[in-house]
C-alpha cells in the first residue's frame, strides 16, 4: 500500500510538473509580446531579447495612433463582434431548438447538410461572398461582414445538442397552460442553456474578431477596418513597423480575454454538457 502510494505521488508530481512546463511554454510568447510592446524599435531588435519592461508604450501607441486610427479601428472589431455574437446567437438557438424538439420533412439531411458546411474553407467562399455584397451594394459595410455567418454550424450544432437535455414533458405542460411557441423558446429553452450560450458566445466573438479574408476583401474605406485588417498593414514594403505592431497585437488581445475571463465557469460546463449529448 505505501509503496502504491508512492507511485502515486511521483505520477502526480510529475504531470503537475509537465503542466507547469507547459503553462511557463506557452506564456513566455504572450509575455514577450507585451515586453515588446513597451520597448522602442531599436531595443526590441536587440539580441539577447529584452526581458524585462520598458517605458515606451504611450510612444509606440502614439506612432501607431498617428499612422492609423487604431481606437476607431478596436470599436469597429468590437461593434462587428458583439452585433454578430447577440445575433448568431439567437438564430443558432432557434434553429438548434428546431432540430432538437419538432419533427419536420428532411430534418436529418438538412441538418447533416448544414455540418457538411464545415468542410467548406472560408477562401472558397470569398469570391461567391463577395459578388453577392456587390450585387446588393453592401461593399465595404458591417453588414456584409455580420450577416454572411449568422448561421455558424458550430453554433446550431452546439444547441442542437444541449436542446435535446430539456424534457419533453416540461414543453408539453407549457402548452397546455396555453404558451406559444415563442413564450416556450424564450421563457423555458433559453433560461436552461445560459452555460451552453456563454461557451458558444465565446466561440462566434472569437470566430468574428479572428477573420481577416472575407473583411480584408470587402472593406475598402480605411475607416472600417476591423484589427486583423489593420495589422497587415502595419507591415510596410520597405521597414516593419514592429513596435506598434506588437503595441497593437496587445490591445486586440485584451477585449478576448476580459470575454473569456468573465465567461470561463460557463464556457467549460457548457462544452462538457454539448459533449455528453448524444
Amino acid at each position: 500500500m505505501r509503496e502504491q502510494r508512492r507511485k502515486d505521488a511521483v505520477w502526480m508530481f510529475l504531470t503537475y510538473a509537465f503542466i507547469l512546463t507547459m503553462v511557463v511554454v506557452m506564456l513566455i510568447p504572450l509575455y514577450w509580446m507585451i515586453v515588446a510592446a513597451t520597448l522602442p524599435q531599436q531595443e526590441f531588435i536587440e539580441f539577447p531579447p529584452r526581458l524585462i519592461p520598458g517605458t515606451a508604450f504611450l510612444d509606440n501607441f502614439a506612432a501607431l495612433q498617428e499612422r492609423m486610427n487604431y481606437v476607431l479601428t478596436i470599436w469597429n472589431s468590437v461593434f462587428i463582434a458583439v452585433v454578430y455574437t447577440v445575433l448568431s446567437l439567437l438564430l443558432c438557438s432557434m434553429a438548434g431548438f428546431a432540430f432538437a424538439k419538432y419533427e419536420f420533412r428532411f430534418k436529418e439531411p438538412l441538418f447533416y447538410s448544414i455540418l457538411a458546411t464545415l468542410v467548406l474553407p472560408i477562401q472558397l467562399l470569398v469570391i461567391p461572398l463577395f459578388l453577392m455584397m456587390s450585387q446588393v451594394g453592401w461593399t465595404d459595410t458591417f453588414r456584409a461582414i455580420i450577416l454572411p455567418w449568422l448561421a455558424n454550424p458550430i453554433g446550431i450544432f452546439l444547441m442542437r445538442q444541449n436542446m435535446r437535455s430539456i424534457p419533453d414533458a416540461l414543453l408539453e405542460s407549457a402548452r397546455m397552460d396555453g404558451a406559444s411557441e415563442l413564450q416556450i423558446f424564450y421563457r423555458i429553452a433559453l433560461p436552461a442553456m445560459r452555460s451552453s450560450l456563454a461557451a458558444l458566445a465565446i466561440i462566434l466573438f472569437l470566430f468574428q474578431w479572428d477573420l481577416f479574408l472575407y473583411p480584408l476583401v470587402i472593406l475598402e474605406d480605411p475607416g472600417n477596418y476591423t484589427i486583423p485588417v489593420a495589422l497587415a498593414g502595419l507591415e510596410g514594403t520597405q521597414r516593419i513597423y514592429y513596435d506598434q505592431i506588437m503595441v497593437a497585437t496587445t490591445l486586440a488581445i485584451i477585449p478576448m480575454a476580459i470575454l473569456f475571463l468573465v465567461l470561463q465557469k460557463q464556457f467549460v460546463s457548457g462544452i462538457l454538457a454539448g459533449s455528453l449529448k448524444e
